[in-house]
């Protein structure tokens, strides 16, 4: 299963071209490599623990920041989505049904596998939310300092990696509160507030994050940006653009027909509400660890909903929580009928669904970056790499000399700075009317300067969805091109 699940991640590494946002991190991983610094950029990144760990990762393969490739950069979330895989099925450190269940669909269902393959915060951000809800229901049952520094830790290492942390905060601390015996709680929280617990809490916390957003104890500047992004990610949370109804992730799953390809995780939706239900109704007789991996997804579920601002890969958290929740559905009905034959039913249903889920991933795998699958989100054509490899063969007429680019626009054509990151020569103009005539100028679609026409030769080039690209090519350097052909 966890083979399976790794090769289904590396599959959609391999089919699918950068991602705009994954480009700009990995921009800040690349800088990272060649130059060891790092500075953090509270207006539009997320935190650095990503690039710290994936360069750390890299370095120790052997492989250089010229070297990154797609599947090379995506290595650090594959591992972290392995390692979700593996927490889940030793959740209750023996293999149970519900675990293997659950990790099971974690390991080939398509918005995992995906996500799990994609170089942003998500992969990683997620397997260390599920370090924090287990550690901090582990310090609820029994407090002392050093295990109140391991959550401290933890909530450390979620807010260096994402700001969003303090909305998972939120559905942690309810989701222990409503798991945890009635009896107890009072005592518990007694306990907890002592103290030495709290100073080692507090400590752990506090150095995790002033050695992620200091560099490394080098720029303490850094620390008061940390907290201006909360104001940002506040405002960007109101939609930005990125405006969705209430059920839209449960709308990404639900069977749905995007232009003659039949999508949808019916099946599995159900499952997952049912067994919501049976975590409710038999929460007294049910382990407290399995009720509280449930729990928190759906309370994230519910949270992201009323957020406005929505993307797909923000319901992967739930989605963790929504394939122990199948499991559980599934184990509930193989205990509750004894008899063999319904029992012999229940499973070939269960290899049904996860047959379902993976036929599913291997149908978003072949479309991992056509806008009909449902499961990505504006990203980059397929036809951009065209572009890609039309400034390379540019580049090719003249090994020793630099090809000079100009890309104009407010959001430099990205992916775009990625793929040109080790060209010299390349400027970007914010203002795409301003754009000088470099022997190649790129731009959207209308925006760059008429004049150009007299001395280039246009191109044009997918970039997203509906988003054309312009490349236009100087006419001598075109004419130049065109001898090699």
């Amino acid at each position: 299963m966890i083979f399976c699940g790794l090769f289904l991640r590396i599959e959609n590494a391999q089919a699918r071209i950068l991602h705009s946002d994954e480009a700009v991190q990995a921009y800040q991983l690349w800088e990272l490599m060649e130059t060891g610094e790092y500075r953090y950029d509270p207006e539009d990144k997320h935190g650095p623990l990503l690039y710290y760990l994936a360069s750390a990762l890299n370095k120790g393969l052997g492989i250089e920041s010229a070297e990154l490739g797609r599947v090379s950069l995506r290595l650090l979330p594959i591992l972290a989505s392995v390692g979700l895989m593996i927490f889940l099925l030793t959740l209750l450190r023996e293999v149970s049904l519900t675990t293997l269940l659950g990790g099971a669909f974690m390991a080939i269902s398509p918005l995992p596998v995906i996500y799990g393959a994609y170089f942003v915060q998500e992969a990683l951000f997620v397997l260390i939310g599920f370090f924090l809800l287990y550690s901090y229901f582990t310090f609820w049952d029994r407090q002392s300092p050093v295990r109140s520094a391991i959550v401290g830790l933890w909530t450390g290492a979620f807010f260096v990696t994402k700001e969003t942390a303090i909305i998972h905060i939120a559905a942690i601390a309810l989701s222990v509160f409503i798991a945890f015996p009635p009896g107890r709680r009072l005592e518990s929280w007694q306990k907890a507030a002592r103290l030495p617990n709290l100073v080692a809490g507090l400590g752990s916390f506090v150095l995790i994050w002033v050695l992620f957003y200091s560099s490394g104890f080098k720029d303490f500047s850094q620390l008061g940006d940390s907290f201006k992004a909360f104001i940002n990610y506040a405002e960007r949370s109101q939609g930005a653009g990125h405006e969705k109804p209430f059920f839209y992730y449960l709308s990404v799953m639900w069977p749905h027909t995007a232009e003659g390809i039949r999508w949808g995780e019916a099946l599995f939706l159900i499952l997952s509400f049912a067994g919501l239900i049976v975590t409710i109704v038999g929460r007294r007789s049910l382990d407290p660890r399995i009720q509280i991996g449930i729990f928190y997804g759906f309370l994230c579920l519910l949270l992201y909903s009323t957020i406005p601002y929505k993307t797909p890969w923000l319901a992967l958290s739930s989605y963790a929580s929504l394939a122990l929740a199948a499991g559980l559905a599934i184990r509930f009905l193989y205990v509750r009928y004894s008899n063999g034959w319904i029992r012999v039913i229940i499973i070939g249903f269960s290899v049904y669904c996860l047959f379902a889920q993976y036929k599913l991933t291997k149908l978003a795998n072949r479309y991992a970056a056509d806008a009909r699958n449902p499961y990505i989100y504006q990203h980059t054509s397929p036809q951009f790499q065209k572009l890609v490899d039309r400034v390379a063969d540019l580049e090719d007429l003249d090994p020793e000399g630099q090809l000079t680019i100009a890309v104009g626009g407010n959001d430099n054509a990205w992916p775009l700075p990625w793929y040109l990151r080790d060209n010299d020569s390349v400027g970007y103009w914010m203002d795409p009317r301003q754009t000088p005539p470099l022997d190649v100028v790129v731009g959207l679609a209308g925006e760059l300067p008429p004049t150009l026409s007299a001395t280039h030769i246009p191109e044009y080039h997918g970039l997203r969805e509906n988003v054309l690209l312009e490349c236009w090519i100087r006419n001598e350097l075109w004419d130049a091109f065109m001898e090699t052909r």
